[in-house]
């Protein structure tokens, strides 16, 4: 498939980053982990051919068949972070995952939960998933629109999420995607014109191709592989 050519073509810098120890901000894979992907909208419309879950089955796959990685996702559109606790255990427990990956935060935002409801929640998944023995990365929010002066309409509060799932990953130590982050720094160097769609999502916050493979790199900086076996 071209699409999955180009993004291991893309890849191979990254690829070779991801190689060898861990870094402080990284799960360490082992053979036979199970990856499941925890979140909204954007996961759940990841598992299309070019979505970015997809793209990472293939690398891994592809890369490190040797290490036989799972890879498992539960998602449904519009799920706040803060109403997962409920059934944490038939969501993602009962799946047996090694590595959990908490993406979510813009449904949270739209349902207007507070800050600290947003921490509690995050706080509260990572302390029961490590009692299951799970590996946990954090993911910030991504965006309601594109503009990069902060006009989007959301933009404030987004920001403040963010900020909490980065400090709920420095008290837990645990990995952070900040993907929020990472849209930003792409939106201030590739929307000159400050459009609010159509640079990394299609609607300003579902993922086109040129996001998939964006968030697809993002999210497989997370992950340090040991090298391939011949």
């Amino acid at each position: 498939m071209k699409h999955a050519a180009f993004f291991f073509l893309m890849l191979a810098s990254t690829c070779a980053a991801a190689q060898g120890p861990p870094a402080v901000n990284q799960v360490s894979l082992k053979k036979g982990d199970r990856i499941h992907f925890y979140g909204d909208s954007l996961t759940a419309q990841a598992l299309t051919p070019k979505g970015w879950v997809t793209l990472l089955r293939e690398h891994f796959k592809k890369n490190h068949p040797d290490l036989g990685i799972e890879v498992t996702t539960f998602a449904v559109g519009g799920y706040p972070i803060v109403q997962r606790l409920k059934k944490l255990d038939d969501e993602v427990l009962a799946k047996k995952p090694t590595v959990v990956v908490i993406q979510g935060g813009v449904p949270d935002a739209l349902r207007g939960f507070s800050n600290d409801e947003f921490k509690s929640a995050l706080e509260t998944m990572i302390e029961r998933l490590r009692k299951a023995d799970v590996r946990v990365v954090v993911c910030s929010c991504t965006s309601l629109g594109e503009k990069k002066d902060g006009s989007n309409r959301i933009d404030k509060k987004l920001d403040e999420f963010a900020e909490v799932a980065r400090q709920v990953a420095r008290d837990k130590k645990v990995p952070l995607n900040d993907l929020r982050k990472a849209f930003q720094e792409y939106w201030n160097k590739n929307n000159p014109d400050n459009k609010d769609k159509g640079i990394l999502t299609y609607d300003g916050n579902h993922f086109n191709d040129t996001g998939n493979q964006f968030v697809a790199q993002q999210m497989l900086k997370m992950f340090a592989a040991p090298p391939s076996q011949p």
